[in-house]
């Protein structure tokens, strides 16, 4: 798992108030889960929480899980009074609880290999109740590879704190539409940079079809299809 959600997860929580607009984020989310009169709600890998927040406010019956204790301790901190589990996302353990699962903030992305999109997908199938909705986004194999980034910078701020992130990325294709992402995080506050800590991570993208046919394998209908750049997002119902 990367370094991100664990060592970084006080600066992940910060950088990234910047790079997802979350009140953006909720608004999607929302609208789909109001046409398919959904309430009781499972964000699987909810970070610190930052999508929860609008969730709970919006008077949904919700429930974050995260693999990293790091981040769900920043999660607790920010939202009092919501239950956060830390759960792998391929053993989430529940039975039937959920009118829909979220995966949001391309959390899939980390499912590198096929027996990891088996196991969670199989495991979103036997946490939602009959009919119950699956949403969830990555990155878009077709859009992503064709347009390769092999190098990328970007910058925040925070609170007084300027973040700088640079991404050098490579073709890996060892599991799938995978590649290497290789970053370092800087930090500046009052005019003065300090090296952070580099982060190694595999990633994976997929194609359209691949998402439908590991979806329609895994006891799924799919819905919607809905694509923005290299993004694509995924809502599908239990069968």
């Amino acid at each position: 798992m990367s370094k991100l959600y664990y060592e970084l997860a006080q600066m992940y929580h910060e950088m990234y108030q910047s790079i997802f607009d979350y009140q953006k984020e909720f608004k999607f989310y929302d609208a789909i889960l109001k046409e398919f009169d959904c309430s009781r709600i499972l964000e699987a890998g909810c970070g610190s929480g930052n999508l929860a927040k609008y969730l709970v406010n919006a008077g949904y019956d919700y429930i974050g899980c995260d693999l990293s204790g790091d981040m769900l301790k920043i999660a607790r901190e920010n939202n009092r009074n919501v239950q956060f589990l830390q759960r792998d996302m391929r053993e989430l353990g529940f039975d039937g609880n959920f009118d829909a699962v979220l995966i949001t903030g391309r959390s899939f992305t980390y499912m590198t290999r096929n027996d990891d999109v088996r196991r969670c997908l199989g495991s979103v199938h036997k946490s939602l109740k009959p009919a119950g909705i699956l949403i969830f986004d990555n990155f878009n194999a077709s859009e992503l590879f064709l347009n390769f980034e092999s190098h990328m910078e970007y910058a925040s701020e925070y609170n007084g704190k300027v973040y700088r992130r640079v991404s050098d990325n490579s073709f890996n294709m060892e599991t799938g539409w995978t590649w290497n992402w290789d970053a370092k995080y800087y930090i500046e506050k009052d005019g003065n940079e300090i090296e952070a800590v580099e982060d190694k991570s595999v990633l994976r993208a997929f194609t359209e079809d691949e998402l439908k046919l590991f979806l329609k394998l895994c006891g799924f209908d799919i819905i919607k299809v809905i694509k923005e750049g290299v993004a694509i997002t995924m809502v599908s119902q239990k069968v």
